[in-house]
């Protein structure tokens, strides 16, 4: 079934907040800011407003003062065919100094979906997929006359899922968040390799033409922290923090990453929003949480109350409103919760306000650009009858810009709304005010190619002064190669965290060849800063040397509560995981069943079981044989036999492939343990290891007690366990003893019990000889097991699960087959029971199910036909995040579902029930998109017209059945 998500979403759905009366839309810009609600102490201006600025999506300032904006006028359907785009770059100018623009000249004009823009030299770098451009002023008449592209290949598609957000960052690239939907972009001459940006962003160096991919992605929002940290959002989440670096998992190809960001905010994905308008949105599992964030902004200026400095924004546009969150430091990363709770930061009952984007004003104050629409959702998410509404456009003539400050400042003089040309741009590197740091920093480092005050930049750097102008002035020598390792060590010895932070990331390059920063880069292993040691962590993965196995082993003990801080020393070991492993022994509690120290355990193992090196796996096999903790024992054979399977072994081979100074009796040792935790009685995680492990034991050992649990344990997640490990016995009658009872098997055992036999063509044939003998029923495989075997490799399984999945007939005459459904009353309650019988494994809806296809939960949007439609023919049209892929591995085994991360070192494919698989990309033979949903084709062979009926009737009416509200189709 097809995504309903907008990343800028209008509404269906009523919020339970308490409601404003609402306003009779649209209204005036004065109408429109006395209805504003703001936090108590300050005040919100009207900057610019219709004609001068319409639809504006993005707003910048250069260093005049002057405001450049794009206007995304073509939005949301682009020009009528044949017409000429719409989108223009405006620059606006305070003529009279009065706080408010009054002037606008056009820039450009004729740009199609023209989304964002930084100013650079005579011009501006236009995001514009399926490019990034240089407009450039030649003549000075204020008017773009030449247009370069940079980059192309940025995919196109909706136009809320585009290249945007151009930034110039602390370490002097400038980032763009990809929009979600990547591309293989290449440099405007077309030299090199095209950059895949599936998964991930793009970074380049506007004088060197360097691009490369980096770790994200972001939707409609991207921007840093005065120490660069890198913040992203998407439709879903509202801020979150890049944390892991995709150039260190290229180091590493042992390592497995399953995430590279973190949801800071406390109340995670959605959160919680407070409007005070009657807005609606179209999923009920939405309702009073984030659908369209967008704009996401850490506030770096100085014109907001001291609070707001550790304060983060992002725009709802769905909501009406602006919402702040605190951050705190926490590890590697950071953790925030709502400025203030069930009350929003900005917001209006005026439910065509439409905040897309957040800026820092010369000023310092927060620049807010609101398109004011009536409809701010993309026609893509609409039902197909929705799709020509006559309102799309709506506001087509209208946008405000607006200006947040303190209730008591005054306008800012015209000289702090701009830097003069004679300004002492070093001065400003340490301004309190971001726009003037940054500015200054873009204009240095512009004017580099030809000029580079280097002396004045080194005595700074190595001055004892401000420390964010320390930082940015290393940055600008690194980035023109005169950055010296004196000048970096001196920076390692800083008083400030944030400074020996930059230090360290500036250490990284030169830890292999610069002795004197490699010397204080191993001594900060004991820093009290977790940023200072997670980035030492990371900086020590450039370095083969045995010597960074000790300071690795600390970082990972005083950091071992945080997973990013455990990741980081996990990358830094391409080599030495044995060695550190060993170390970590004598650094945590010897009987510890701390969750994360056995985590950290398990990780480094599984290290050491992908690298398959001998005397590594011994050295680990040697600590589990003498230790006295079950539970450490455990984990560190659980790591080695995860470590194993990514590298297409297993620990049976691991201990098989022992030096010989191993003991003798090693195997039988191991077999020992396992099969005494997989006897007792009381549940948990050790438990559940331990009959992961148990098929090591051997089939003798193994069989009895796995064929028991199987059936008999209370426990579901131990006889899910139990079916899998029965699959990895690798005999026949392993195979038999999972089939025998399968009608006692509860859903989710059956469907441990298939993947077992899904996983190679000899077991799918014996699988499809248990349905064809009646043993196994056709729809006990839920939806994604019986499409794998649909468009199975293998033409025979495709013929014989064709005559056992699939009426004959076509989608056409199954959707004709099944119209009746459409006018027919149905039973929610029974549908409830179809729901949760065939949908939910991958579909969430009135709390039942898991979230793993499109959200199906805006129901109350699509029609009943369009419903069955969706449901008969899931591959009519797709969102390109639920394409489903075929993922082959060197050892023959496939897997398949959804992409739900990558990194350089590894894959994450998310499958039915919520669960996922991770696979490093040097055991992967083949990635393959089916180029189709995850849903199979015959969903009617699993139930009958009465029961479509009463799904559909589910489906539509489910929230409704109390009868407070009337049903309506």
């Amino acid at each position: 079934m097809r995504q309903r998500l907008s990343a800028l979403a209008l509404a269906f759905f009523c919020s339970t907040a308490a409601l404003a009366d609402e306003p009779r839309s649209p209204l005036s810009p004065a109408e429109a800011q006395a209805l504003f609600k703001v936090d108590p102490g300050l005040k919100i201006e009207l900057v610019a407003a219709e004609p001068l600025v319409v639809d504006p999506v993005e707003i910048a300032f250069d260093e005049r003062g002057r405001m450049w904006v794009v206007e995304m006028r073509d939005y949301p359907n682009g020009p009528p065919d044949g017409g000429k785009p719409l989108g223009r770059i405006k620059v606006l100018e305070d003529v009279n100094d009065d706080g408010v623009y009054d002037k606008a000249t056009v820039f450009a004009d004729g740009l199609l979906f023209a989304n964002g823009l930084i100013p650079w030299r005579d011009g501006v770098i236009v995001t514009k997929a399926p490019a990034i451009v240089y407009l450039r002023d030649t003549d000075g008449d204020g008017k773009a006359d030449s247009s370069e592209t940079l980059y192309q290949g940025f995919a196109t598609g909706n136009v809320q899922l585009r290249v945007s957000h151009p930034t110039l960052a602390l370490d002097g690239w400038m980032y763009v968040a990809n929009g979600l939907r990547g591309g293989k972009v290449v440099a405007a001459d077309a030299k090199g390799e095209a950059i895949d940006l599936s998964g991930k962003d793009l970074r380049f160096d506007p004088i060197t033409g360097k691009a490369e991919a980096v770790s994200g992605p972001a939707q409609f929002g991207l921007s840093f922290d005065a120490w660069g940290n890198r913040f992203v959002c998407d439709n879903r989440h509202h801020l979150r923090h890049v944390v892991f670096p995709d150039w260190a998992a290229q180091r590493n190809p042992r390592l497995a990453v399953r995430q590279v960001l973190n949801d800071v905010p406390i109340d995670g994905e959605g959160g919680h929003v407070y409007p005070i308008s009657k807005y609606w949105v179209t999923s009920t599992l939405h309702s009073g949480q984030f659908t369209a964030c967008c704009g996401v902004l850490p506030y770096t200026g100085d014109a907001l109350p001291e609070a707001y400095r550790i304060a983060a924004f992002t725009c709802e546009p769905t909501g009406n409103l602006v919402h702040a969150e605190i951050m705190e430091p926490a590890g590697a990363t950071f953790r925030s919760k709502a400025m203030r709770e069930g009350v929003e930061f900005l917001a209006s009952p005026d439910t065509w306000f439409r905040p897309v984007n957040l800026t820092v004003g010369p000023d310092g104050a927060l620049y807010v650009a609101d398109m004011y629409r009536a409809v701010i959702e993309h026609p893509e998410w609409m039902p197909v009858e929705l799709k020509n509404r006559p309102d799309l456009r709506l506001g087509e003539d209208r946008g405000r810009i607006w200006r947040v400050v303190a209730a008591d400042a005054k306008p800012a003089p015209p000289e702090r709304r701009r830097i003069a040309p004679d300004a002492d741009r070093l001065a400003l590197l340490g301004h309190p005010n971001s726009w003037q740091r940054d500015v200054a920093r873009r204009l240095i480092k512009q004017d580099s190619d030809k000029s580079l005050p280097v002396d004045a930049l080194k005595a700074l750097v190595a001055s004892d002064g401000d420390s964010l102008a320390r930082a940015q002035a290393a940055w600008l020598l690194e980035d023109a190669g005169k950055l010296t390792d004196d000048l970096v060590a001196t920076l390692l010895h800083a008083d400030s965290p944030r400074l020996r932070e930059q230090a360290v990331l500036l250490a990284g390059p030169r830890v292999a060849t610069a002795e004197s920063v490699r010397g204080r880069l191993l001594a900060l292993a004991t820093d009290p800063d977790a940023k200072v040691r997670y980035q030492v962590a990371l900086a020590l993965g450039g370095w083969n040397d045995d010597r960074k196995v000790a300071p690795l082993a600390t970082i990972a003990a005083l950091g071992v509560n945080d997973r990013w801080t455990r990741l980081a020393v996990a990358a830094a070991l391409p080599d030495h995981a044995g060695d550190v492993f060993a170390a970590i022994g004598g650094r945590l509690p010897a009987d510890t069943t701390d969750a994360d120290h056995l985590a950290l355990i398990r990780e480094l193992a599984a290290l050491v079981g992908s690298g398959k090196d001998p005397q590594e796996v011994l050295r680990v096999l040697r600590a589990v044989l003498n230790s006295t903790s079950n539970a450490q024992m455990l984990a560190s054979l659980d790591g080695l036999a995860e470590g194993a399977a990514r590298a297409r072994s297993s620990l049976e081979r691991l201990i098989d492939e022992l030096p010989d100074n191993a003991p003798k009796d090693t195997r039988e040792r191991v077999a020992r343990i396992v099969t005494q935790a997989a006897a007792l009685t009381a549940d948990g995680p050790t438990r559940l290891v331990a009959i992961r492990l148990l098929p090591f034991a051997g089939y003798d050992a193994a069989m009895p007690v796995l064929s028991k649990l199987l059936v008999d344990d209370p426990s579901q997640e131990v006889r899910e366990a139990a079916a899998r490990a029965l699959g990895s016995l690798d005999r026949p009658e392993a195979l038999d003893r999972l089939i025998e009872p399968w009608r006692s098997y509860m859903p989710a055992v059956r469907r441990a019990a298939a993947d077992v036999l899904m996983r190679d063509p000899a077991r799918i044939n014996r699988l499809l000889d248990a349905i064809e003998q009646g043993k196994i029923g056709p729809s006990d495989l839920d939806a994604a097991q019986s499409k794998r075997l649909l468009a199975h490799a293998d033409a025979t399984i495709r013929e014989r699960a064709g005559k056992l999945f699939v009426r004959p007939g076509g989608r056409r005459e199954a959707i004709e087959k099944y119209a009746p459904a459409i006018t027919a009353a149905g039973d929610a309650r029974r549908g409830k029971a179809v729901f949760e019988a065939n949908c939910a494994t991958c579909h969430r809806v009135a709390g039942i199910g898991v979230d793993v296809g499109p959200d199906i939960a805006d129901t109350r949007a699509r029609t009943r036909d369009a419903l069955l439609t969706d449901i008969l023919d899931p591959d009519r049209a797709i969102d390109a995040n639920y394409v489903a892929y075929v993922v082959a591995t060197s050892d023959g085994a496939v897997y398949d579902g959804v992409v739900a991360a990558q990194t350089a070192s590894s894959l994450t494919l998310k499958r039915p029930e919520g669960k996922t698989e991770v696979l490093l990309r040097s055991a992967i033979d083949e990635v393959r998109s089916t180029g189709r949903s995850l849903m199979p084709e015959g969903f009617e062979a699993k139930i009958s017209v009465d029961q479509m009926a009463d799904l559909l009737t589910f489906l539509k009416d489910w929230r409704y059945q109390d009868g407070a509200v009337p049903l309506g189709r």
